[in-house]
Formats: structure tokens, C-alpha cells, sequence
């Protein structure tokens, strides 16, 4: 299969423009994905640290410690008994075991017997339920105008098969598989105590910022933030699977968000979270319907023409996304919404200025910045170092939203974004570190 290409035109101007072209990212939707690649397991090193490791002591009862203790995590995946690929299968496995999850052709996890399909037109339907198939849901996108139904495919039908016969029924639809996407989150390291003072929260500066992530519980660092939830979101079972939305949304806050729009799409084990193409949809229209300018997206997972569809929407109404590189590896293939044209694609860099081992590479990385070692909290109580591109790509949200409240377009805030990179790597934009770090 001819692998996909992703192109980015390095010039200001053109990546400025693409986030407003959204005719180009629904074309983008009929090239072909590309063929997933296993990325080489990187060599063991131990992540950067302010000083050498010391002895552990035992530690202080556990109200004396709760408030103190940094425990670092690392992004999807990094544990330390276990490649990027291994933990990548075990999200796909939960998914195949607790939900039943059958395959698309290159073996991506879709939603199994299903169909999904946007703006499907009433005609269409009724031949197709003439012909077997039969609504699983609708969903009605009010800030859109448009609606979202699954379909479910008649028993004995192949589901390649059924997406080929929804598509010609419906040529000006959006049809796809109903693909899972992943967001890992593994452990590094034992809990250990933390000596410094918690960081220091900017005092909010009015910007409003929408976030799609796990879900976001109480903290002191986010005690200065109205935080508002999306009511149709999934409900954490326990502290553990708020983690990784409750440190991204307190690094927002850190930066001066005055309002966090949270929607949690994510259901499946705390530490190996999961969603569906279906969900992410619903969450999109629900932060566009709300007014944030910039919305902070911490999945991963194959090309998807509804995917598509919503990031080509959200550009045309002026908003921006931007996305986590994905944590792959230097040789993984590339990572959706963040390898679409018009998103900002974060890699993370260490404090010394070195890309994250883990972060994917190519043409689709817009710019670098902070990823490893990053200081945020811990849905549990106090705080916890992480690594990994999504703990990047926070900074990078607040800094456009406070351009975008500011009053500048979402051009002229990208290309404010890309004049201040810091060129990193080879000279000139790189498949590294993109445009550059962003301090």
C-alpha cells in the first residue's frame, strides 16, 4: 500500500493560511492512510533530573507527605518495562476485550459492525435501511446544523464491505469506520518526596481555552480557573483516570486560562484510557458550541474522515487545535488530528533542549516545547512530574488563546507563534523539532 504522505509547507504564510482552509483538510480525507511502521525500541536512558537521585528514606506519614510528593509519569507509554508499541497494544487490546473491537484494513481498532457517518442524507438512509442496516444512534450537532448517525451493518455483512456500500449510497456524506483512539499513561519511577514549593500559578489573564482529554477533578492548582465540563462526558471511575486531563488542565491554568473548557471522552482502564470517533465528534461540536479559540487535544490514533471533517469545521470558524505529536518514536508513522493540515502539532523537548526520546518525528511537527520533567498536578493530591508531548502541548494552547483574546487571528497568532521559535536541529524547519522551541 502506498504510504501516506503528510505535507506541511514550511513557509509562514501557507501554515498560517491552512488553518482556515478547510476545503483542504476534507480533500485530505481520500488520500490513503499510511502503513503503520513498529518503531524501533529506543535505548534505555534516565530521563533528565534537577539532581542526582539520592537514597530513599522511608517516608513521613501520609498526611505530613500527600502535599509533597512528586511521583514523574510518563506519556503515553514510556514505562520502564515496556516499549512505546507494547502499551499502544495494550489500550487496542482493552478495547478489543471490553467493547469487542474488530479491525479497519490496515488494522487500526474500529468499533465493531458499525458505520458512522456525517450529514447523511434522509434518502440515503432509508435505502440503506431498506437494505438491512438499522440507526445504533443519532446525534444532532447543534452548533453545526449537521447530525451524526451510527449504523449498525447487517449481520453476515464485512464491514469493509458495508463502508464501500454506505459510501455509495451516500457520495456526499462523510463515512468512515468508527475508530478508537488511545491516550497511554504509564508510571516512572516511585513516589518520592518534593522538597520545593508547589509552582506558582499565573494570576488568570481572561482567556478562555476548551480542552478534549480525560476528565479534570478538584486541585489547588486549578483553584483560580472556572473549569466547565462537558456534560455528556464519561465519569472517572476513580482519581487514577483523571490524572492525566487534571495535569494538562492545571499547566493551562498555570499559564493564565481564566476558563477551561473540559470534555472527557476517555473510558476504559485509568491507566490506559480509550475512546471512539464518535465520542471525540460530540466533544468537538460541544467546545466549538461554547466559543473557545483555541481548543488543547491529548489523543492519538489513525486517519478518520469524520476526524477530518470536524478539524476542517473548527479552522473555517476560526478556531485552532492544537495536538500532541504522539509519543511513539523517532520511526512511527504519524498521529491523527495532530498529522492534519491546519493542526499545531507539539513535540516536547527536555530542559536541555533535546527532543523527547519518545516523540514521534515528521513533517506534520509544528513547533517544540517543554515535555519532560514538566511539574503539574496530580489528581491524586499535590504533584508529579510528566513527560510527554501532551504535556507540551498545553503551553503552546494557552499561548495562542491569550493572542487569540487579544484580538488576533488565528493566521496572525500562528504566525506571532512561529517568529519567536527558537530554530533547533538543522537549520531552518525540521521533521525534529518543526519550526522550533517556543519558550
Amino acid at each position: 500500500m502506498a504510504r501516506r504522505r503528510i505535507i506541511m509547507v514550511a513557509g509562514l504564510a501557507a501554515w498560517a493560511m491552512a488553518c482556515l482552509d478547510a476545503s483542504a483538510v476534507i480533500a485530505a480525507q481520500e488520500r490513503e492512510a499510511p502503513e503503520p511502521r513498529e518503531a524501533p525500541e529506543p535505548r534505555e536512558a534516565p530521563e533528565p533530573r534537577e539532581a542526582p537521585e539520592p537514597r530513599e528514606a522511608p517516608e513521613p506519614p501520609e498526611h505530613e507527605a500527600r502535599e509533597s510528593r512528586e511521583t514523574e509519569v510518563s506519556d503515553a507509554s514510556g514505562s520502564e518495562n515496556g516499549t512505546e508499541a507494547a502499551s499502544d497494544a495494550g489500550w487496542q487490546s482493552d478495547a478489543i476485550r471490553d467493547e469487542g473491537a474488530d479491525r479497519d484494513e490496515i488494522g487500526n481498532p474500529v468499533r465493531p459492525g458499525e458505520v458512522i457517518a456525517f450529514s447523511l442524507p434522509a434518502a440515503a438512509e432509508h435505502t440503506l435501511v431498506a437494505a438491512g442496516y438499522h440507526v445504533i444512534s443519532r446525534k444532532s450537532l447543534a452548533a453545526l446544523g449537521e447530525e451524526v448517525v451510527r449504523l449498525a451493518v447487517p449481520r453476515g455483512r464485512k464491514l469493509a464491505s458495508a463502508i464501500a456500500e454506505v459510501r455509495a449510497a451516500a457520495p456526499d456524506a462523510v463515512i468512515d469506520y468508527d475508530h478508537y483512539y488511545g491516550l497511554g499513561l504509564a508510571g516512572r519511577g516511585k513516589a518520592k518526596r518534593e522538597r520545593k514549593a508547589a509552582p506558582a500559578a499565573s494570576a488568570p489573564q481572561g482567556f478562555p481555552v476548551g480542552m478534549i482529554d480525560t476528565a479534570v477533578v478538584p486541585h489547588p492548582a486549578l483553584a483560580g480557573t472556572r473549569l466547565v465540563a462537558w456534560s455528556g462526558g464519561e465519569a472517572p471511575p476513580a482519581p487514577a483516570a483523571a490524572q492525566h486531563g487534571t495535569a494538562v488542565a492545571s499547566l493551562l491554568a498555570a499559564r493564565g486560562a481564566a476558563t477551561i473548557y473540559s470534555a472527557n471522552i476517555f473510558r476504559g482502564p485509568a491507566g490506559r484510557p480509550f475512546t471512539s470517533i464518535d465520542s471525540l465528534v460530540e466533544a468537538m461540536e460541544w467546545l466549538l458550541g461554547q466559543g473557545a479559540p483555541v481548543i488543547n487535544m491529548s489523543i492519538a490514533g489513525p486517519p478518520n474522515a469524520l476526524l477530518q471533517k470536524m478539524v476542517g469545521l473548527a479552522s473555517a470558524k476560526g478556531r485552532i487545535i492544537v495536538a500532541a505529536a504522539g509519543n511513539g518514536g523517532p520511526a512511527a508513522p504519524p498521529v491523527y488530528p495532530a498529522a492534519l493540515p491546519g493542526v499545531v502539532a507539539v513535540t516536547a523537548v527536555d530542559p536541555a533542549l533535546k527532543v523527547y526520546r519518545y516523540a514521534n518525528h515528521g513533517r506534520y511537527i509544528g513547533v517544540a516545547a517543554q515535555g519532560v520533567g514538566v511539574l503539574a498536578a496530580a489528581s491524586g493530591g499535590g504533584f508529579a512530574r510528566y513527560s510527554g508531548t501532551s504535556f507540551a502541548a498545553p503551553h503552546i494552547a494557552a499561548r495562542l488563546a491569550r493572542c487569540r483574546a487579544g484580538g488576533g487571528s488565528s493566521p496572525d497568532c500562528i504566525g506571532a507563534l512561529v517568529k519567536t521559535a527558537r530554530d533547533l536541529g538543522m537549520p531552518g524547519f525540521d521533521e525534529t523539532y518543526g519550526h522550533g522551541y517556543i519558550d
